[in-house]
């Protein structure tokens, strides 16, 4: 059975829930991306502001003990020039490729459409490991498609009614 860890850029696809005006159900959504494969494990990284606000931590938590989300929010966003950066990118990259190297996974599953993670795709490819990207359309970099293939692109957009609260 081919084994697989889920990297969850929550802040990229979140952005994408709101666009399209959804609550999503993130079980639901862990169920849909995983199918019938083993889950090694399932990552989701955030920026957010301290202090955590209580529905936060309690949604974090609730994540974790019900779906076994390993929380990796990180307290350190920095405003600079109007633009928020929460340094998130970089902590998934590390995970995706140390992950990689320690042999946890045969495939890694972005959930992010972000481009900064194109050096990461490739690296994860040149280890003999497959990549699997979720993204929604209209956020999906042309540079990432282009690094994995369109054959590893899944959209978000497509599943939207399987993943509703």
């Amino acid at each position: 059975m081919k084994r697989i860890v889920i990297f969850v850029d929550n802040s990229n696809i979140f952005k994408g829930f709101q666009k399209y005006n959804i609550q999503a159900d993130y079980e639901k959504l862990k169920n849909v991306i995983t199918k019938n494969r083993k889950l090694e494990a399932i990552y989701l990284y955030e920026g957010v502001v301290y202090p955590i606000s209580s529905a936060k931590a309690n949604w974090y938590k609730e994540l974790g003990n019900r779906s076994g989300y390993i929380i990796k929010a990180t307290f350190d966003k920095i405003v600079s020039k109007g633009a928020i950066e929460k340094k998130v990118d970089i902590n998934m990259a590390i995970d995706i490729v140390s992950l990689g190297y320690e042999n946890v996974y045969d495939t890694a599953v972005l959930v992010s459409g972000d481009g900064d993670f194109v050096p990461v795709v490739k690296k994860v490819m040149e280890m003999d490991k497959k990549v699997e990207i979720w993204a929604f359309k209209y956020s999906l970099a042309n540079a990432l498609v282009e690094e994995a293939g369109l054959e590893k692109v899944n959209y978000i957009d497509d599943i939207l009614d399987e993943i509703k609260l």
